[in-house]
């Protein structure tokens, strides 16, 4: 039987997270948290003599509905929102505990009158009363001022008590003050409440009108709340959604050794200081009562002033002031020095290089990562990450958000390879494109220690679907309080692996079934029954033509050509001409060479030929203008390997297991895709049998472990499939056997466009050389 009044059991039974309302004088009031999605306050006792507007301005207040306490039968719902109570038995509730969750999230869902958008509503309108005398870092400051009014007199506030600017207050001013006081139907807001719980998606929020926010007046004369969509306004900054900020500190305090006497902790792209107001909130919850250091960089003054002023306010209200808090608006925090930090906790900004304007910043971004990444253009996160890692101090911790690339891409291995060196890595998550709501960035989790532990990582992926994330670390947080070993859902897997990296040379994030689909592979490729491609096979890029369509032709142009001109030309290979092991040409490209190479050495061999007249000679300016090439007429990149013509494998530069076809005539140039070239002589019959392998269902599932995703599939590069394990026709007189003589005629088969014979494939596969799962 579930004591209700255990607030353990919603933990373990829910994945929810626990927080105290006011851990000085409210020990059995809690917030219960829930990634933003039925979130409720529960009181571990009965209502006692608290009065419907108490309740009702604590639940509003930390933008929840409804409001739990726990009779010794019965269960009290209190929703402000419907303005009704009702009382459910405990023993209704505890034998349909998961019915008696969806009951109270059904009731959750998100209104125009929650305590945020109701103050957004407000500051909108200030904002555009002032719009035109205040810049924004002053217009934050008389939002400050406005949420103060809830407990002083604004004629009367002291200013330094609440670490803000003493700025002038606009006409009208007022107003705002009665409308914010007066709440939603006369709920009182309590500022305690809306500063510690719900500042962080407030401030965001905030800071995203100050962005955005265009100036209009209506048709009426009223304010406008019309946002502006400008992406290079707002182009690397992704505001912490609060539930992943919870779960990076909730799993770094998990990690972290809370008997040491004091604590550093640095946020080095602090922003409104979501990381460090929710680090002290846990540690808070947590008694913790050693010396805390806070300290916070960002570039933004806007930031920096909220930043002071959440955490002026937490120091003063829960600490008796004795943080030591260090804010400080920087130009560029990668410059600073960040000294040695016992927790670092950060979402870093994603500037891709190219959104770099400042040669400095490029320069400062080079000089951090000078020992791990070279000859490329790095993400400025990266620098972010590196730096962190090495201001770290022993035993200390860092949480933080990053893109993925800096998990798989090839760019970054010196410098993976760098950190896994030196942190012990504790949960790595692959979160996928929906967890900033101003962009689609592929993010991932990481949170690792500076000691010299050995323990393997948590794993969790996630399919990335909208929705996905919130449940995953909800159940993350329920598997961690019941002890349990792993999750497995068709959405998402949070496991141990069996090693790590499980893909070489990469923290490539793989679902359990994956997982355990590599355990099986890693026998079979050990025990001698598989190579890797790289072992069989040089992947070699297509040619590079050079100015866009003008070395290509149509087939009706080809068939006009004469016969001499025709043998000029080859047959070539773009990404719409494989489709399920068969070829489809429909272009031409002008290819002048011969095993010697280019056959035309002067301008003047070219005169009588006709496409020169039609297609070279009007484009020849355009065409020298081409760096390194000795002959204008020539292709950029022809391939020397394309020269000859041979019998080839190909396939599409990006795709699946649909994406690969064999040119047996050997006639075909392949311009955008790869080549498939044996590193020992094959036979015809061995082509047909790599065919189908690299064509069943179970490619596909080792292009997913192995290669980059991307929107059209995998990359079929070189660097990404290299290491894929394929059966070797060279080992085991494999080419004599009856399952080898099977795949070869399922190759031709795919060839003559049957695709129906792909299940076959698989159960061939399945059965001769790879795991059956």
């Amino acid at each position: 039987m579930n004591n209700l009044k255990d607030i353990n059991i919603w933990e373990s039974n829910f994945g929810l997270l626990p927080m105290k309302l006011n851990p000085l004088n409210q020990a059995d009031k809690f917030l219960m948290l829930n990634g933003g999605q039925g979130d409720f306050c529960l009181k571990t006792a009965a209502r006692g003599d608290e009065n419907q507007g108490t309740i009702y301005g604590e639940s509003w207040s930390t933008n929840t509905k409804n409001f739990l306490f726990i009779n010794e039968d019965s269960v009290e719902v209190v929703n402000w929102f419907e303005g009704k109570t009702e009382n459910i038995p405990n023993k209704k509730i505890e034998f349909n505990l998961g019915q008696f969750y969806k009951y109270l999230s059904s009731k959750s869902h998100k209104t125009q009158n929650d305590v945020v958008p109701f103050i957004l509503d407000i500051f909108r309108q200030l904002r555009n009363i002032t719009f035109e005398k205040q810049d924004s870092s002053e217009t934050i400051n008389l939002l400050f001022t406005l949420l103060v009014s809830l407990e002083e007199d604004i004629s009367n506030i002291d200013y330094n008590k609440w670490n803000i600017s003493n700025s002038k207050i606009p006409d009208r001013f007022d107003y705002f003050v009665e409308r914010l006081n007066q709440g939603v139907r006369n709920i009182k807001p309590n500022l305690d409440l809306i500063l510690r719980h719900t500042a962080g998606v407030l401030f965001q929020e905030a800071h995203r009108e100050v962005i955005y926010f265009n100036p209009q007046r209506d048709l009426f004369g009223g304010v406008s709340s019309k946002l502006e969509t400008r992406l290079d306004a707002y182009s690397s900054i992704h505001y912490t959604p609060q539930y992943i900020a919870r779960s990076i500190v909730e799993n770094t305090l998990k990690t972290f050794d809370l008997s040491k006497p004091q604590i550093t902790i640095l946020d080095p792209s602090c922003g409104s200081s979501e990381f460090l107001i929710e680090i002290l909130k846990q540690l808070k919850n947590k008694d913790y009562k050693g010396n805390i250091t806070v300290k916070g960089f960002d570039s933004s003054d806007s930031a920096i002033r909220t930043s002071s002023f959440l955490l002026t306010y937490e120091n003063r209200k829960q600490w008796n002031n004795e943080l030591n808090i260090v804010v400080k608006r920087v130009d560029d925090s990668l410059v600073e020095d960040w000294g040695h930090n016992d927790i670092i906790l950060m979402n870093p900004p994603f500037l891709s290089w190219e959104l770099l304007k400042e040669k400095s910043s490029r320069d400062t971004v080079l000089s951090i990562l000078s020992d791990v990444v070279r000859k490329t253009r790095p993400n400025q996160a990266t620098a972010f990450f590196y730096k962190a890692s090495q201001s770290l101090s022993n035993n200390g911790v860092i949480g933080c958000v990053l893109p993925t690339s800096i998990f798989y891409s090839e760019i970054y291995s010196d410098l993976r390879n760098k950190i896994g060196e030196e942190l012990n890595f504790k949960v790595l998550a692959k979160l996928g494109n929906y967890v900033f709501e101003d962009a689609l960035t592929d993010v991932s989790l990481f949170i690792a220690s500076k000691n010299q532990s050995l323990q393997l990582p948590k794993v969790l992926w996630t399919k990335n679907e909208k929705g996905v994330v919130q449940d995953a670390l909800r159940e993350f947080r329920k598997m961690n309080s019941n002890n349990e070993l792993s999750i497995n859902t068709k959405n998402f897997s949070i496991y141990t692996p069996h090693y790590f990296p499980i893909v070489n040379n990469s923290w490539k994030l793989i679902s359990f079934d994956e997982n355990e689909f590599i355990k099986e592979l890693s026998i079979y490729y050990k025990a001698g029954k598989l190579s890797t491609i790289g072992d069989i096979f040089n992947i070699s890029q297509g040619a590079l033509l050079g100015v866009k369509n003008i070395f290509k032709i149509t087939s009706d142009e080809f068939e006009l050509l004469t016969e001499p001109e025709k043998k000029l030309f080859r047959p070539i290979l773009t990404n719409n001409s494989i489709k399920l092991g068969k070829l489809i040409i429909t272009e031409y490209s002008w290819f002048p060479y011969n095993k010697e190479g280019l056959i035309f050495k002067n301008e003047t061999e070219l005169v009588e030929l006709d496409f020169y007249n039609t297609h070279l000679l009007p484009n020849k300016e355009i065409l020298e203008k081409r760096k390194g090439i000795n002959q204008w007429w020539s292709l950029t990149r022809p391939r020397n390997w394309q020269f000859t013509k041979e019998s080839r494998l190909y396939s599409n530069r990006f795709g699946n297991s649909n994406s690969f076809a064999f040119d047996k005539q050997g006639d075909c140039i392949i311009e955008e895709g790869n080549a498939f070239i044996p590193k020992k002589d094959f036979k015809l019959n061995d082509y047909y049998f790599y065919l189908a392998c690299f064509s069943s269902n179970i490619f596909d599932v080792l292009l997913s472990v192995y290669s980059k995703p991307i929107m059209s599939g995998y990359d079929l590069g070189k660097i990404q499939i290299k290491n894929i394990p394929v059966p070797n026709i060279h080992k085991d007189n494999l080419q004599e056997s009856g399952v080898y003589l099977k795949l070869v005629e399922l190759g031709k088969e795919l060839e003559n466009d049957n695709s129906f014979v792909k299940p076959v494939i698989d159960d061939i596969l399945k059965s001769y050389f790879y795991p059956n799962r």
